[in-house]
């Protein structure tokens, strides 16, 4: 592990560990609505737009957003739920798409909304002793899981921003 994912590793576990589910999704939320708000407006060709073909379009992006989010979140309730669900995949890689833009916006705000709906069902005091590994971060408990995705939407946020500061990206 490299310092830099041990740092973010130790973010995940500590402040899992200081705060309750309600708590994390107020962090969780933000960073959502600050992904959802970076893709609103964005025509097809910007979507589709690729300034170097080893760097991801603003749709993988999005695409790899939507599957992770739905699987971050049956790791969170399998944990939250003293079970131990094999996290392997849970960061698919970069994987070509056929969904319009608009689609994956919609279930971009679609994740958003049932991550919230999730956050109510989950137990106020989860058994953090379950845990389940990321490829990068190790072993996490259910809390420091759920960090995660507050931590993943902001690291493809500067993505999508990235793709968008490139001299040659579509005008709208």
């Amino acid at each position: 592990m490299t310092p830099e994912q041990d740092r973010i590793r130790n973010y995940l576990i500590n402040q899992g560990s200081k705060y309750s589910f309600r708590e994390l999704w107020k962090r969780m939320i933000k960073a959502r609505l600050q992904l959802i708000e970076e893709v609103d407006n964005i025509t097809q060709t910007q979507a589709d737009f690729a300034y170097d073909s080893e760097e991801w379009t603003i749709s993988e992006v999005s695409h790899h957003v939507v599957l992770s989010t739905e699987r971050v979140a049956k790791v969170v309730e399998a944990l939250s739920k003293g079970e131990n669900p094999d996290a392997s995949g849970v960061e698919p890689s970069r994987i070509d798409t056929d969904a319009s833009i608009e689609r994956l916006q919609d279930k971009i705000l679609r994740g958003a909304i049932r991550w919230s709906s999730m956050t109510e069902n989950l137990p106020d005091n989860p058994d953090l002793s379950f845990t389940a590994k990321h490829d990068f971060f190790g072993e996490l408990d259910a809390r420091a899981w759920y960090l995660f995705q507050r931590v993943h939407d902001l690291d493809h946020l500067n993505q999508i921003k990235s793709v968008k500061e490139q001299k040659d990206y579509p005008e709208t």
